[in-house]
């Protein structure tokens, strides 16, 4: 059993500026699933799926591949499929994907 206390999380800067990571685990497939925190307008560079994500938003607003998503609301993303990530406001989201991606802009 893995626990990841929210008392204990340990935030890491991502290369997108604004935007930091928390790492639950990575899978044996090269994906992985954490908990990513955005201040407003940080912007999460276009990127292709190698397998299916899925995104459930914890707070705040982003909108993702022109979709706009709030609190509570949930993406399913198919292999091959390509969006950005941009913060509309001070936003936490839970992000697992199967695979890795890769930035295209």
């Amino acid at each position: 059993m893995l626990v990841n206390k929210s008392t204990k999380r340990v935030w890491k800067a991502t290369e997108a500026s604004g935007v930091e990571r928390s790492l639950f685990r990575n899978n044996e497939m090269g994906g992985r699933s954490s908990v990513v925190r955005l201040q407003k307008h940080a912007r999460v560079p276009r990127h292709a799926h190698h397998g299916h994500e899925e995104v459930v938003v914890l707070s705040g607003s982003v909108l993702i591949g022109g979709v706009e998503l709030e609190e509570g609301d949930y993406l399913f993303t198919q292999p091959g499929e390509e969006h950005d990530v941009v913060a509309l406001t001070e936003a936490v989201i839970f992000v697992s994907s199967q695979k890795s991606t890769t930035v295209v802009e």
